[in-house]
């Protein structure tokens, strides 16, 4: 073999082999398959297929199959009955509570366990996840999980009315029920237009409690923090808008249909739900978004998924598992999924890019997320925290509807809180 052709060889071989590298891992039977669990209906299950469907274009050793399994509770009751089967999905998005859950029985291995290597990442690359992303998805100093789908709690409102108005964004809680008197319009001694809906759930009081400098638990976490007189004040404030100042109605639904029909001009929600909104209200008036307003604390409350590995899949999927993850989750695929679905950039270098500059000069009502990243807070990862969230759920229905004082619902919950947290080991 002449020396030339010895190059060309080598050439061709090693040409062979950054290929195999770059399309991931093989079987001998064919491409691995591997499955990804999500929650994602609507507008968003396009988005979860078009990354996957580019993924699997740019990996033809590995398929991955995108599956949506209805709600998050349907997902999340769907999961912990194959991981009890012993068949669970490879990937799966998973909220932190249910991590927490999931380490505790075994069925998932550290997120951490592929930063390193050849297809790990770069210590660059592991420093630009936004650092309130890396905390909540880390669970005793390791990190087990990679944000996916994040999302902050903001204020939708009606630009055109607050033009008409003459009307300023409100910053504090003072300002906001000012504005909410103000957009509450009466004909013939009823109200066909109100401020603001209140929506009573734990994440109406909670992203208040925040704003008040209140907080979820004590120091340890042994017990509950948030029937504090930060927390009292809180749930007040949301009871006096429906009954004391009377511009505000109660509704458990979510808000956008009514925003779309002009009966609201003011509510919470997450980001994503700009989708929702804008299709509710079929271009009849802008879409504006806003931090919350605040009493003593600029915050907000992080909210969304994350995406996990399973620990019954192989090596194999387990590494093809990581490989859809780093693609997902990378500069280019959080930017995308940004844009198209309005979850937040996971990445500092998405956040930064020119792309999304462009995006929000021509949409800047999706500023309003991204400045609010810098002061979003976190509830507590442990597994107990959801059936606490049910527990705060039923004590802020109480007092919006008056069946109880703020302070009593609020230290009835915290009993009953306390007695599970109790139970933790």
């Amino acid at each position: 073999m002449s020396t030339g052709t010895s190059h060309v060889l080598r050439a061709v071989v090693a040409a062979l082999l950054l290929v195999a590298a770059l399309v991931g891992p093989t079987t001998a039977g064919g491409p691995i398959t591997i499955t990804f669990w999500h929650g994602m209906s609507g507008v968003l299950q396009p988005a979860v297929n078009e990354l996957t469907e580019d993924f699997n274009r740019l990996n033809p050793g590995i398929v991955v199959q995108a599956l949506y399994q209805g709600n998050y509770g349907a997902l999340n009751q769907k999961l912990i009955a194959a991981v009890a089967a012993g068949n669970p999905p490879t990937i799966s998005q998973v909220f932190p509570t249910w991590t927490d859950q999931l380490i505790r029985a075994n069925a998932v291995v550290p997120m951490e366990r592929f930063f390193k290597g050849a297809d790990g990442l770069t210590d660059e690359q592991l420093n630009d996840i936004i650092p309130i992303l890396r905390q909540a998805n880390t669970f005793n100093g390791v990190m087990w999980t990679m944000p996916f789908n994040k999302s902050l709690y903001l204020v939708f409102y009606n630009v055109d009315l607050f033009k008409e108005l003459n009307l300023k964004v409100p910053k504090t809680w003072d300002e906001f029920v000012a504005a909410a008197k103000a957009l509450t319009k009466e004909e013939g001694g009823r109200v066909v237009r109100y401020g603001f809906v209140v929506r009573p759930t734990t994440d109406y009081f909670t992203t208040m409690l925040l704003s008040n400098g209140g907080a979820f638990v004590k120091s340890g976490g042994k017990e509950v923090a948030f029937n504090s007189p930060a927390g009292v004040e809180a749930l007040q404030w949301l009871v006096d808008l429906v009954n004391k100042h009377k511009v505000a109605y109660v509704k458990p639904g979510f808000a956008d249909d009514d925003f779309g029909a002009g009966k609201v001009a003011m509510y919470f929600a997450t980001n994503p739900g700009l989708s929702f909104a804008k299709a509710a209200v079929g271009g009849k008036f802008a879409v504006g978004l806003a931090p919350l307003p605040t009493k003593t604390t600029k915050s907000t409350l992080l909210s969304g998924t994350d995406v996990a590995i399973m620990a019954r899949a192989t090596p194999e999927q387990q590494a093809a598992a990581w490989k859809y993850i780093k693609f997902i989750t990378g500069t280019n695929g959080t930017t995308r999924w940004s844009l198209k679905t309005f979850y937040m950039p996971v990445r500092r270098s998405a956040r930064d890019s020119t792309l999304m500059k462009v995006y929000l000069r021509d949409n800047p009502e999706h500023k309003a997320g991204l400045d609010s990243l810098e002061f979003a807070k976190t509830e507590p990862s442990m597994a107990e925290w959801q059936e606490i969230r049910d527990i705060i759920s039923e004590a802020v229905e109480l007092a919006i509807l008056g069946k109880a004082t703020p302070q009593q619902a609020l230290d009835q919950a915290a009993v009953k809180a306390n007695r599970l947290l109790a139970q933790r080991k």
